[in-house]
């Protein structure tokens, strides 16, 4: 895959793509929150923001996450050689199912936006796992140890309310145990993307590898 920013090496132009698509990401979903009437972060799910019955906000939303997942895709494909193989499929998998998620809104089809959303959670959360084995050094691979047993926690009770008759949400709502899992997945991809360009920047210099 070509480079675009030749001085950066592959590692850190993936890390630039990951940061800035994270950024995107969120900055489109606060504007289609404030965009949306009557829109609850407690009571709606996140997916709410992608339904057409509220256009401006679902055009902003949806354009949103699937430039995410195609700048996460791009950076995937550039980490399988410079990385980790591995780590690297995992973001691939899961900018995949963030462009599903936009494409296949909920007004769609449901089913194909469901798994896409899955593949998102499942794909995100294993990719901190996984870069707490392979990139990063003690204490902060702890930290996403940890960050990824939470998320791990949050959709697993998600998964569980999915069978009739259960509502466990510890009182912040179906969308608040939706960002339980959303913004720690948001949070490490932000501090991956500034790690990786910091490593090619240390590295362009001549400088010793970045231990964090």
């Amino acid at each position: 895959m070509k480079i675009l920013f030749p001085k950066l090496k592959k590692k850190g132009t993936a890390g630039l793509l990951l940061f800035t698509g994270a950024l995107i990401f969120l900055f489109g979903m606060m504007l289609a929150e404030f965009t949306y009437v009557n829109y609850n972060m407690a009571n709606n799910y996140i997916s709410d923001l992608g339904n057409f019955t509220h256009p401006v906000p679902a055009i902003i939303f949806n354009a949103s996450i699937i430039t995410f997942g195609a700048m996460a895709v791009c950076a995937g494909l550039l980490l399988r050689t410079a990385l980790d193989r591995g780590l690297a499929i995992l973001i691939i998998l899961a900018g995949a199912g963030g462009i599903g998620v936009g494409v296949f809104n909920e007004g769609t089809i449901l089913p194909i936006h469901y798994i896409s959303a899955l593949t998102v959670f499942i794909g995100g959360c294993i990719a901190i796992y996984r870069s707490a084995k392979v990139l990063y050094t003690r204490p902060v691979s702890y930290i996403f140890l940890i960050m990824a047993g939470i998320v791990v926690f949050f959709m697993s009770i998600m998964i569980f309310n999915m069978v009739p008759g259960s509502h466990i949400h510890f009182g912040i709502g179906v969308g608040g145990m939706e960002r339980m899992v959303v913004f720690p997945t948001i949070f490490w991809v932000l501090v991956t993307g500034i790690y990786l360009v910091a490593q090619a920047q240390i590295n362009e210099t001549g400088s010793a590898r970045l231990e964090v």
